[in-house]
């Protein structure tokens, strides 16, 4: 018999010895529950300070302060003959990956998993545990300082409680899965934890998430493309986080103006780099802008919103809403409004941007609610708004039943 998991012992992990034993325990089981405990605002890696294990017999607290191997758990993570269990689980996957330079493989997160189940999206551990075990975890370690030695009996619940019922969890989801046939929906959301670019971000998204970063273009861009790699640099040099270097809103500033001259660097508010490092900077810059215009960054595409997106998006949004709340889906794992942006994009101007595949269109997402939206865009279904049990719901009728009024508004507004 199985025994419960809130009744397993955390066993502390303090040698070798009892890595390389955990690890083989988790290989015979063919899977295991993977968390860890992190501290990311002083330093440019984060500074692994707990990890977590478990399998369906033993609950265990890993300090990789005691400078111990962790090799054998990486090489858990990127096996795939071996399951890794997790709930919200991409920053702890991250920080295998940089210490491996592998990708994760066979990776289960409960958090998405849930989602094709009928639980919201994004969802607490807590409120997950709560509803599928039905045990209250008392969550008061969030900000605790994780580098203290030694650590307390609530920080070490805290960090078993973290692992400990995520195996029951994927279990008592998976069964809710095969009820609903939704295991090959999951398992293609999984994939995702496979690639690489899910945890190394592009030069070009890079250059995107800066704010700011799309009032420029030519040379200045490509200052602030050459500024972003330099302060990347600086701060693995320095150990210290980027925005810790150098802030965003100064690299704009620094590239919007072109600025290369130490004094002028110096005088900038919030500017705390030493003399040397300025100086670096300011070389950074006149190369930069020396460079000649082919090695310059493509701009991004400014997207402006038309007047029929401007109808059409909300319009979208509360069919996809509709489509989730009838089919126990969470709206969150459907579609972002990014996603939605694109696909009226696509049927408004029979195109996405930079020809990139259509995300509602394709997989799991493209064979449910991508095919309510095909034959929407096509004039082939309307909506009409009933009420049951008092309240409102929207349902969508298909054309035979009446005449299609709201298809042929909606083609006028994606015509506008």
């Amino acid at each position: 018999m199985v025994q419960r998991p809130d009744r397993h012992k955390v066993t502390s992990i303090e040698s070798q010895e009892q890595i390389d034993q955990l690890a083989l325990e988790c290989r015979e089981n063919g899977r295991f529950a993977f968390d860890t405990e992190f501290v990311m605002e002083e330093s440019f890696i984060p500074e692994l300070c707990l990890v977590q294990i478990a399998t369906d017999k033993t609950v265990a607290i890993i300090d990789p302060l005691l400078d111990l191997n962790l090799t054998p758990i990486i090489d858990l993570v990127c096996d795939e003959e071996v399951e890794t269990v997790v709930h919200a689980g991409r920053e702890d996957l991250a920080i295998c990956v940089q210490r491996s330079d592998r990708a994760p493989r066979r990776i289960y997160d409960v958090q998405i998993a849930a989602g094709f189940t009928g639980n919201n999206y994004p969802l607490s551990l807590q409120k997950l545990v709560q509803l599928s075990v039905g045990v209250r975890l008392h969550k008061s370690k969030t900000l605790t300082d994780w580098r203290r030695r030694p650590l307390t009996e609530d920080q070490i619940r805290y960090g078993a409680d973290d692992v400990r019922y995520l195996l029951a969890i994927r279990d008592r989801v998976e069964e809710r899965l095969k009820s609903r046939n939704r295991l090959d929906w999951v398992a293609e959301e999984m994939t995702r934890f496979e690639e690489m670019s899910y945890y190394r971000m592009e030069q070009v998204e890079k250059l995107s998430r800066i704010k700011g970063s799309g009032s420029l273009e030519g040379a200045h861009l490509a200052v602030l493309r050459d500024l972003l790699a330099w302060r990347e640099t600086m701060a693995q040099q320095l150990n210290r986080p980027m925005r810790g270097v150098l802030k965003d809103h100064l690299l704009v500033e620094i590239a919007k103006h072109g600025v290369d001259k130490p004094d002028d660097v110096r005088h900038l508010r919030g500017m705390n780099l030493s003399d040397r490092h300025i100086r670096s900077l300011c070389e950074v810059v006149r190369i930069a802008l020396a460079s000649p215009s082919e090695q310059w960054p493509a701009a991004t595409p400014r997207i402006t919103e038309s007047p029929g997106e401007a109808i059409l998006v909300p319009f979208v949004t509360g069919i996809i809403r509709s489509y989730c709340a009838k089919h126990d889906l969470a709206y969150g794992l459907v579609a972002a409004k990014k996603s939605i942006g694109q696909l009226v994009r696509h049927f408004t101007h029979k195109k996405s941007e930079d020809d990139a595949p259509v995300e509602l269109l394709c997989g799991w997402r493209g064979q449910t609610i991508g095919l309510v939206l095909q034959r929407l865009f096509d004039g082939e279904v309307y909506l009409r708004l009933t009420k049951r049990n008092g309240s409102d719901a929207v349902h969508i009728t298909t054309q035979d039943n009446i005449s299609p009024t709201v298809s042929n508004a909606a083609h006028q507004a994606a015509s506008d």
